[in-house]
């Protein structure tokens, strides 16, 4: 069974005890809050009232063999840079922090974090693309330039199958599943005669660009893309 610490239960750190606890995960939770820890300990399996920012203190409750730690101290800086420090000390390998901006980042992956996270900048992601066309329903950054996204079948794919639109080559994009307009369940695409339909919508993965140029019709008379867009936008957020 995955074993996670969660430490420091504020916002984001709680939004990962739902999920976690939903997936039958054992959890360590660890806030120096009384009230805080006894709203939550029903959901795991140990809890702690304690400040990390003492010296042993996590090595005291926290195994060497845990499969990772979450941080959430708020963007408070001198209690992530110190627990992940010792977390690192004690062999933890997967070390998760949550974090605001990119200066605090480097100094708690410089501490040893393996991961930071920034939800503001990551629900700005994911909502900014979606605003920014009509034609992208879903959309989820995976890595530097790689996404996956739910878009609009365009109409000149409509009664073609993937294997005669020659998909792949012509968009650069994977055909991951399709989804029926009105629907809440997304199909695989396994199938190379699957053929479009236009009242559905297909969940493609590939690069920014090749996504960008898929749901831009009109790109070339577009005088900024998506992508320039987006950037300018998530530079305002840092």
């Amino acid at each position: 069974m995955l074993q996670i610490a969660i430490i420091g239960l504020n916002t984001f750190a709680k939004r990962m005890i739902d999920e976690l606890a939903e997936v039958g995960a054992e959890l360590i939770l660890v806030d120096r809050d009384p009230v805080v820890i006894d709203k939550y300990k029903a959901r795991a399996k140990e809890s702690y009232v304690c400040d990390v920012i003492k010296v042993g203190s996590l090595s005291k409750i926290i195994p060497a063999t845990i499969d990772a730690a979450i941080l959430d101290f708020d963007d408070k800086l001198e209690p992530s840079i110190l627990a992940t420090h010792y977390l690192h000390q004690l062999g933890i390998r997967n070390i998760v922090v949550e974090c605001q901006n990119d200066t605090h980042g480097e100094l708690l992956k410089l501490a040893g974090a393996t991961q930071i996270v920034y939800p503001e900048l990551e629900a700005a992601k994911r909502i900014c693309p979606q605003l920014l066309s009509k034609n992208l329903w879903n959309y989820i950054q995976l890595g530097q330039d790689f996404a996956m996204a739910e878009v609009e079948i365009k109409e000149e794919l409509v009664g073609t199958s993937v294997r005669d639109s020659n998909f792949r080559a012509k968009y650069g994009l994977n055909i991951i599943a399709s989804r029926t307009t009105g629907s809440d369940v997304l199909n695989p695409i396994n199938d190379p005669d699957y053929v479009f339909c236009k009242d559905s919508s297909i969940l493609v993965a590939g690069t920014n660009s090749s996504i960008e140029a898929f749901i831009n019709h009109d790109a070339k008379k577009t005088k900024y893309t998506n992508r320039i867009l987006l950037d300018r936008f998530l530079k305002n957020q840092k």
